[in-house]
């Protein structure tokens, strides 16, 4: 399998890092949806040859040797992925409180913060261009604006994504 801008043994390596790290109820999760971790590995080594998954990292991350880097210190630390997690469902909690309120300062403030977090989930110099993708598929009302809408009140994924694209002028 040829993974574009990954190497065959860097994307084995971050993704064997990624199972060894992945706390054992997510793991078990999706080995029942894959049917083992062979198979969860295989899909997660499949992500390394789609060239638009491997462009993203690439523009997310700056270079290469920053995303391996990203992926290799992710210690899979289940109090800080809960922190992280909290963290973002308060930001998406202000961004309905913004919706309501039709206050897009409280909007701008939430995009802030969510940049914040994200360069703190995902070992991020800068969170523009995972943001503003992140609003271009929430604007393709796929499952993660589903997801999304579902957890937090309907219209907030689009709501979102208006935000940030407000936010960066896009």
């Amino acid at each position: 399998m040829s993974f574009g801008a990954f190497s065959n043994e860097e994307a084995e390596k971050m993704v064997n890092h990624t199972l060894e790290c992945m706390p054992k109820e997510h793991l078990d999760r999706q080995v029942q949806v894959y049917g083992s971790k062979d198979k969860y590995k295989e899909h997660l080594l499949s992500g390394f040859a789609n060239e638009q998954a491997a462009a993203d990292l690439l523009k997310w991350y700056g270079s290469k040797e920053k995303a391996i880097g990203a992926v290799m210190q992710s210690t899979g630390n289940n109090g800080e992925i809960k922190q992280e997690q909290e963290e973002n469902s308060k930001i998406y909690q202000q961004f309905m409180a913004a919706k309501k309120a039709g206050n897009m300062d409280m909007a701008h403030s939430a995009v802030e913060m969510l940049a914040k977090n994200y360069k703190t989930m995902f070992a991020l110099d800068n969170a523009r261009n995972i943001l503003l993708d992140l609003a271009k598929e929430y604007m393709q009302k796929g499952k993660l604006a589903e997801a999304t809408d579902s957890q937090f009140g309907e219209g907030c994924s689009e709501f979102v994504a208006h935000a940030i694209q407000h936010y960066y002028g896009a």
